[in-house]
């Protein structure tokens, strides 16, 4: 489910709480384990300021040595600041690391249940971006920008209550100017999540250009079409140009308002307190050497803390466009769907799912793309699947494997032959066994039932060839090698989603025959545009308008 924009910038902190909850990772322990060792870190250095500030004082002023025990304790505070900086840096890289590797995993269970719904709505480098940069930027945003978000509220309001208790003046004029660096912030921020949207959508188009484009080098080299997509690429590269220099743009101005209003800031206390020093200015108590000091040293940081903050802030735009990347795929953070064998073939756990006894649907819905009424599958039936392309049969199938939200799916051993087998660039042996251990002799016998014997024989080293990323494989032989996968996962449901698509008539119908002669035992459901037997079907399913006619 897809929610509205504002409410993504509404649940952000929910959503990644319910991640939290789901898998038991206590972020919100580490979270406050980082806030306090960042606070008591910076604490510890104002206090060093303190004892500093005094052996000037002393120094200068009454032209005396401060004690041995005020040099001691400067030590000791800065000596404790240095260690629980150390100690935060540390944290703060588990933690990330931890909440890291669980988004990967969850991820990584989405792509397992859903790989066929999911490859279809995207392209390879969309996925790509999201895993690399989205998972970063939620991750960075957590541990980071929520961090110091707490640490620049509290440090800031403890420091100026003791800033106004010793000059009124001083601790007005910082209440005054503080806040128009989270104000700013804000404002920045709004249009700083649009920008960072746009961005990841150029870059994705880009990149999946330039991969499709790629991929087709042969057919644009018949059909001299090289110039044409060079310009194409190349505007969308000057697209993407213009947006990353837009996202940078808004940094640079964010970081130089900030710098602004931070140098604005100490400059009028340390006129303030030059002049009151001086005997110029006679506004508010009295200031010594000593206190003047330890408040010019203490308000840089306070503003330090606030443009940490505002250097982070980006975090948050990202961390939203994350979050509206990976909604649908954590619409229930840490809800494990059963997980499916990878590439072509989908295979439910086989432990735990019962034997298929049937299945049957009153009312059938994938919301707002297809319903259904009266749906029946008796074990050992075969149904012909068919509908105008773009009908809805592939998202029936992707329903019926639970890749796809439904109101019913099948809770049972299945396999899934799509339109184009995906062939890894290991060995045959790792892409017939996947996950799984096969003997030699199973392997070559289920090659030989799908007519690769011959092919298998040919190979120089057998099961253990290499594939490489540019198989020499036809259409054809890519097919039956992915038929052999589904073979050897025994399942009593097939899911066919027009196999012989992009074959040539005479492999069209040969491997057709081959498909149903290993099915006659199996559940299948068989959606196809080309033309098959009608006595190979015992029911017959048609989709128009939506509707799953049965």
């Amino acid at each position: 489910m897809i929610k509205e924009k504002s409410a993504y910038r509404q649940t952000l902190t929910q959503w990644v709480s319910e991640i939290d909850e789901a898998h038991q990772l206590g972020m919100r322990m580490s979270l406050l384990q980082l806030t306090l060792v960042k606070c008591l870190s910076l604490f510890s250095l104002i206090i060093g300021f303190y004892f500093f500030s005094l052996i000037v004082h002393e120094w200068i002023v009454n032209k005396t040595a401060a004690s041995a025990s005020v040099s001691v304790y400067l030590a000791i505070s800065l000596a404790i600041s240095w260690a629980l900086q150390g100690a935060f840096n540390h944290l703060s890289t588990r933690y990330k690391m931890t909440l890291l590797t669980a988004l990967e995993r969850a991820l990584q269970q989405a792509f397992a249940a859903r790989q066929h719904a999911l490859i279809r709505q995207h392209s390879t480098f969309y996925w790509q971006a999201v895993w690399l940069t989205q998972l970063q930027a939620l991750a960075d945003w957590a541990c980071e920008y929520r961090v110091q978000q707490t640490v620049a509220a509290i440090v800031p309001l403890l420091v100026l209550a003791v800033i106004l208790f010793i000059n009124a003046v001083i601790g007005i004029g910082l209440l005054i100017t503080l806040p128009v660096v989270p104000l700013f912030m804000i404002i920045v921020g709004k249009g700083a999540a649009t920008l960072h949207k746009k961005h990841f959508v150029a870059l994705e188009r880009l990149g999946g250009m330039f991969t499709d484009r790629l991929t087709a080098l042969p057919m644009l080299a018949n059909y001299r079409a090289h110039d044409a997509q060079t310009s194409l690429l190349s505007q969308a590269s000057e697209n993407l140009n213009k947006r990353t220099m837009n996202v940078v743009s808004v940094a640079f101005l964010s970081n130089s308002v900030l710098d602004f209003f931070a140098t604005l800031s100490v400059a009028l206390v340390a006129v303030f307190i030059g002049f009151t020093l001086l005997g110029e200015i006679n506004v508010g108590p009295t200031i010594s050497l000593h206190e003047g000091l330890w408040l010019l040293l203490t308000v840089p940081l306070l503003l330090s803390e606030m443009k940490k903050l505002g250097q982070v802030y980006h975090q948050k735009a990202q961390a939203e466009s994350a979050q509206e990347a990976l909604a649908s795929l954590f619409s229930k953070p840490g809800h494990s769907l059963t997980p499916t064998s990878p590439s072509v073939v989908s295979r439910h756990n086989e432990s735990a799912l019962p034997a298929f006894t049937g299945w049957h649907a009153a009312s059938f819905d994938v919301p707002d793309l297809l319903h259904g009424e009266a749906m029946h599958i008796a074990p050992k039936d075969h149904i012909l699947l068919s509908g105008a392309s773009g009908s809805g049969k592939t998202v029936l199938l992707e329903a019926l494997s639970q890749q796809r939200e439904a109101s019913h799916s099948l809770s049972c051993n299945t396999v899934w032959l799509t339109q184009t087998p995906v062939i890894l660039p290991s060995s045959v042996r790792d892409n017939l066994c996947l996950d799984d251990s096969y003997c030699d002799k199973v392997l070559t016998d289920t090659l030989h039932r799908v007519e690769l014997g011959d092919w298998l024989a040919t190979l120089p080293h057998g099961l253990d060839t290499k594939m490489t990323d540019y198989p020499a494989l036809s259409g054809g032989e890519a097919q039956r090698l992915s038929l052999a996968r589904a073979l050897l996962r025994d399942a009593e449901v097939w899911l066919l989603d027009e196999p012989t698509a992009h074959l040539p008539d005479s492999q069209h119908h040969r491997l057709s025959s081959l498909i149903y002669s290993l099915t006659q035992q199996k559940t299948v459901l068989w959606a196809s545009h080309k033309a098959l037997p009608a006595q190979w079907f015992s029911h017959f399913w048609t989709i128009e308008n939506k509707e799953v006619l049965v």
